[in-house]
């Protein structure tokens, strides 16, 4: 009986090895990193592209820009943990991240510079994207 424990153990250790893993991590844009040589898309939001540029008071915003550096400055020097959604390959993986308990995702939609996308069930992006626009933050705060 406990050798079948031990082996039971061992599956669930691997399994969840697996799907999830940490490193430090660097913004490719406002929806992308890259963490140990692993391309890793945010589940379940879009970011402006890099080179998108918004309009805000009137004016041209490089909104692309304003995400990556937000992002940036929110990992720099943090270690980044993510759960694989959905993977294309052994280098790129499409994933759920989070710094400690903060959802990156949830970030970027908080702060205007990104939106929710898919059949997102998970009601905190939904509410934070509805906080975003109803207070003006980021891309919401002009033409995007």
């Amino acid at each position: 009986m406990a050798s079948f424990i031990f082996l039971l153990s061992f599956f669930f250790t691997f399994a969840a090895q697996a799907t999830d893993f940490s490193g430090e991590a660097i913004a490719v844009d406002g929806d992308t990193l890259i963490i140990e040589g692993m391309h890793v898309d945010l589940w379940g939001i879009d970011a402006p592209e890099l080179d998108q540029i918004c309009q805000r008071k009137g004016a041209d915003w490089p909104c692309g820009l304003a995400a990556k550096s937000h992002l940036s400055k929110f990992i720099e020097g943090r270690v980044v943990t993510c759960v694989e959604k959905q993977s294309a390959s052994n280098t790129y993986s499409n994933s759920k991240c989070a710094v400690g308990s903060l959802d990156l995702g949830a970030e970027m939609v908080e702060v205007g510079l990104a939106l929710p996308i898919g059949p997102i069930k998970d009601s905190y992006y939904i509410r934070s994207y509805k906080e975003a626009r109803g207070l003006g933050r980021g891309i919401h705060a002009g033409r995007f």
